[in-house]
């Protein structure tokens, strides 16, 4: 038995596939993806047995388990406690979350948007957390605690938003990526004071911007020290403090989950696939990523879920970073696939301060033809072209005419779109401008460019 899950979690009230494990995994339960949780005993041989009630999401502590529920608007209700058995489900009291004092984009004072969109489970060494992305809540539970610590109250994260939160001795860490490209990590006190930030709260450094670019996961190792897993490496920062430690060599392309293995060790796969490593990070020695087989010998799928949205990947693309050479114009060739469903248009995006101070002008193809590009918020030049089919792939050139000299980062982003109407009430019986919406998992890239 094994989970298979490649696309987007079904159309909710659904919730993602869990697997959770009892007893150095002699006992397995497994959310189905419909808010029910299966008990599949010993060895996974025994018939399966439903619990007598639906969760959210489920997450082992200790020699029992805490189920996150939900109402049909997707709220967080409460959270339940069990022993394996899952016949006797004992409620807890949610803590009535505090403000943050500041934070990554949070404005205060001011009313929040909340779009609910369930609640989700993590686990350290030092409790677990539920996260509430769409109502901007972090729970604290500790472990073997009958009712949760502490809550946080963030600024809510959009629908392109990904947020994970680990419990530390001092609060929580919460790593925010925002729409896919902007990431930002944060050390919150549970009394709302803000710790300690990368890059720090109104930083203007580009270098502490670009060192966390695409985030990819987080993993809290002990009392002094966490893992930072970004796009092309690995940071071991300090606690409470975030200052970087040591750098490791490594690429995370997608989203990670990490889980306890054992004392000072923990398995590290990419979200959605098989492939796993083995972390181990004992105190005085280096840390170590070993490129491990699966665990167990897989079975059959519990459950496959189909793309529901455009979700654009690269298949190939041209080596980075890049360096032009005046007069020679150089030119970053890609090959954009979307495995999704199609879409209704795409926009193609380059970011950085060398377009916006007119160091390199830009000029982009989309499928071998010229695509117009604008200028936008100084740094940004943005084409809009017809969308792409349901597994169909399009070639990418941007070329670079060097004008001047400098150096910097660079993004690049092809982003599936849909045409949406702009509702405004006073002109609600006039015909409504229509905007650009993501709609859909972008393909980015992003790497330093230099101009001699």
């Amino acid at each position: 038995m094994h989970r298979e899950v490649s696309g987007d979690v079904p159309d909710h009230p659904s919730a993602p596939v869990v697997l959770a494990a009892l007893d150095e995994a002699q006992d397995v339960l497994v959310g189905g993806g419909d808010r029910r949780v299966f008990s599949v005993g010993p060895g996974a041989s025994a018939p399966v047995q439903a619990f007598p009630r639906e969760c959210f999401d489920l997450i082992t502590d200790g020699d029992r388990l805490i189920g996150a529920a939900v109402d049909d608007a997707l709220k967080l209700t409460t959270l339940f406690t069990t022993d394996g058995s899952g016949q006797q489900w004992v409620p807890m009291t949610l803590p009535k979350p505090v403000p943050t004092q500041t934070g990554y984009g949070y404005s205060e004072g001011r009313p929040h948007r909340q779009v609910p969109d369930g609640a989700f489970l993590d686990t350290s060494p030092f409790g677990i957390t539920v996260v509430e992305k769409g109502r901007g809540h972090v729970y604290v539970l500790r472990a073997g605690a009958a009712q949760p610590e502490g809550a946080l109250q963030v600024e809510p994260g959009g629908e392109e938003d990904i947020w994970r939160a680990l419990a530390t001795p001092h609060g929580v860490l919460l790593l925010l990526v925002i729409n896919y490209r902007q990431t930002a990590l944060l050390h919150f006190a549970l009394d709302g004071t803000l710790l300690s930030s990368i890059p720090e709260i109104d930083d203007e450094d580009d270098d502490a911007e670009e060192l966390i670019w695409g985030g990819a996961g987080v993993c809290v190792l002990d009392a002094a020290r966490a893992l930072l897993f970004v796009q092309d490496k690995t940071l071991l920062v300090s606690l409470p403090g975030l200052q970087v430690l040591e750098t490791l060599v490594g690429e995370w392309p997608a989203f990670v989950s990490v889980t306890p293995a054992g004392p000072d060790r923990w398995w590290v796969g990419a979200e959605d696939r098989d492939a796993l490593f083995l972390l181990t990070a004992e105190p005085g020695h280096a840390l170590h990523l070993h490129a491990s087989n699966r665990p167990v010998s897989p079975g059959a799928p519990l459950m496959h879920v189909g793309y529901k949205t455009p979700t654009l990947h690269w298949t190939e693309h041209t080596s980075t970073p890049l360096t032009v050479s005046a007069p020679v114009t150089e030119t970053w060739r890609a090959v954009v696939r979307n495995d999704g469903t199609a879409c209704e248009a795409v926009r193609v995006r380059v970011s950085g301060t060398l377009v916006g101070a007119r160091v390199v002008d830009v000029s982009v193809r989309y499928r071998g033809q010229l695509l117009p590009m604008v200028e936008e918020q100084r740094v940004n030049v943005v084409g809009v072209t017809a969308g792409l089919e349901e597994g169909a792939t399009a070639e990418l050139e941007v070329t670079f005419k060097p004008r001047s000299e400098g150096s910097g980062p660079l993004s690049i982003t092809v982003e599936p779109c849909t045409w949406q109407a702009q509702a405004k009430k006073w002109q609600w019986d006039k015909e409504q401008p229509r905007v650009l919406a993501v709609t859909g998992h972008p393909a980015s890239a992003r790497f330093p460019l230099t101009v001699e």
